[in-house]
């Protein structure tokens, strides 16, 4: 038995209703919000490599982690404060929402600490790479507008969606160059 379309009359059209308002679209030119999120995440990595010189392990964590997450979270608030509406009021349900914005900027501040520390303390150069293609990816993801039941869902889906699979390809990665440091290249056998 096939599928008649006038058998669902209620379901509205993608095209001018409210499905076709709710898919997620670049809150910029596509081309933009490609090159915000590019130099964000250059930026990143240039804070990472040129910091690990120039401060004290602590401070390189602390405050780029705290830099890194207020960037993120400062370009999700600003480009939901012009293109979008909140659906929550920021000042009236503070007393809610502040301890989750607080909760997801600590874990998007681990996204930053923790490539940076395996930098810093192992010299590994693969998670500056994983950094990089992260970054850029959560800057893509909070310049979408639309597609979302509220402001902080974004937010929800990329620190319980996405990230851990992310933090999987940092895993492998990370092997994969641990595993390479130890096989001798020039004699294989």
């Amino acid at each position: 038995m096939g599928t008649d379309a006038t058998l669902w009359p209620e379901i509205p059209a993608w095209n001018g209703s409210v499905l076709g308002q709710l898919t997620p679209r670049h809150a910029f030119d596509p081309t933009l919000t490609t090159g915000v999120a590019v130099v964000v995440a250059v930026g990143v990595v240039a804070l990472a490599v040129v910091g690990r010189r120039f401060s004290t392990r602590r401070q390189l964590l602390v405050g780029g982690g705290a830099t890194y997450a207020t960037t993120m979270l400062g370009l999700w608030a600003g480009v939901r404060l012009v293109f979008w509406q909140f659906a929550f009021d920021p000042v009236g349900d503070a007393p809610a929402v502040v301890p989750v914005l607080v909760v997801f900027a600590i874990v998007i501040a681990g996204q930053f600490v923790l490539p940076v520390y395996l930098l810093v303390n192992h010299k590994m150069w693969t998670p500056l790479i994983w950094l990089f293609g992260v970054t850029w990816a959560l800057g893509e993801f909070v310049l979408l507008v639309g597609g979302e039941s509220g402001g902080l869902f974004a937010l929800l889906v990329w620190v319980v969606g996405l990230l851990p699979p992310c933090l999987g390809v940092l895993v492998v990665t990370t092997g994969g160059e641990l595993l390479l440091r130890r096989f001798d290249l020039p004699n294989p056998l």
